[in-house]
């Protein structure tokens, strides 16, 4: 019987250790999952404010130079056409 007991109380002491070290493990997932979030959050942040700045740059110089973007569109359209005629050959 005493062996039973000792049994069972060690049985109960591993599986507290167990639950202890799941719920640390958990909280420190949940921690770094939140970090992570954030992480992210401030980098989207970041991109859409550098994406509206250059795209204000952009239509600023459309707009002062209207020839050179119009010579500059043709030109790309020109090398992309030429690029995908040769890709389907």
């Amino acid at each position: 019987m005493a062996e039973s007991k000792t049994l069972e109380e060690v049985q109960k002491k591993i599986g507290r250790g167990v639950q202890d070290a799941t719920d640390a493990l958990q909280e420190k997932v949940e921690k770094t999952y939140d970090d992570v979030i954030d992480r992210l959050k401030d980098e989207r942040d970041w991109l859409e404010r550098e994406l509206r700045h250059e795209y204000r740059n952009a239509r600023r110089y459309v707009r002062a130079n209207p020839e050179q973007s119009i010579g500059l569109a043709v030109i790309t359209g020109f090398v992309i056409g030429v690029l995908l005629g040769r890709a389907t050959k």
